[in-house]
């Protein structure tokens, strides 16, 4: 009798700990179901634009140039600022620990790499759970769940999709890529915050060291990803 009710319990257990967790839901935006805001509630797309052209303007609104070689060169609006003046690592520290409990600071002293955590921390802010868009510190998680067609975006061929504002651009860091081949490994992103002739506007962190705004021709990216129809 011991014995069966063992087995049943440890049963019990074990579908317990199979059981997926219920998704996450955004938080209500109104008191009651039937209450309507008397203003007007940009989307989710949209608030991530300006919660990037907001940390753009914090950081002085640099725009970046980027060399054939990889370099970049900024150029400021307002005062030139970088990632560990402390205003401005009051900044990165926020978007970085608002999705990971990893520290920020490397073995030999160094800032880590915060450009993945800057694009999670606008995807938080703006209201999509983590069901919608992973907390993470690289870009090939986010990038993955898109691919596998979890959460919120889906990527897309840039051959076929033109990016839109509100779409994520990928590329490869340090190989080169196909959205075929498409594998683990070094990326970075950016968000598009305007499209022009031939080109898109994106922001962008930890892009020479800040938050900085980029004109990028076409074709510079391997991967689109963008927000899913509602």
């Amino acid at each position: 009798m011991r014995r069966a009710i063992s087995a049943a319990l440890a049963a019990l257990l074990i579908a317990g700990c199979a059981t997926r967790p219920p998704a996450e839901t955004p938080p209500p935006l109104t008191a009651r179901p039937d209450v309507a805001p008397n203003f007007d509630v940009p989307d989710a797309t949209a608030r991530m634009v300006y919660l990037a052209r907001q940390e753009w303007q914090l950081f002085g609104k640099p725009v970046a140039t980027r060399g054939a070689d990889g370099s970049i060169a900024l150029a400021f609006e307002g005062a030139a600022t970088h990632e560990v003046q402390p205003s401005m690592l009051s900044r990165v520290l926020m978007y970085w620990y608002a999705v990971t409990r990893q520290p920020i600071v490397g073995t030999q002293g160094e800032l880590r790499p915060w450009s993945a955590a800057f694009v999670a921390w606008l995807a938080r802010g703006a209201g999509y759970t983590r069901d919608g868009f992973p907390d993470t510190v690289l870009h090939w998680d986010y990038i993955e769940a898109a691919l596998a067609g979890r959460g919120a975006f889906s990527a897309r061929d840039p051959a076929f999709h033109a990016p839109r504002i509100g779409d994520l651009v990928c590329a490869p860091r340090g190989t080169t890529l196909t959205f075929a081949t498409l594998r683990r490994g070094p990326y970075h992103c950016d968000l598009v915050v305007g499209v022009g002739e031939g080109t898109v506007e994106v922001i962008g962190g930890n892009v020479g060291d800040v938050v900085a705004l980029s004109v990028l021709p076409l074709g510079s990216w391997v991967v689109v990803l963008t927000v899913n129809a509602p």
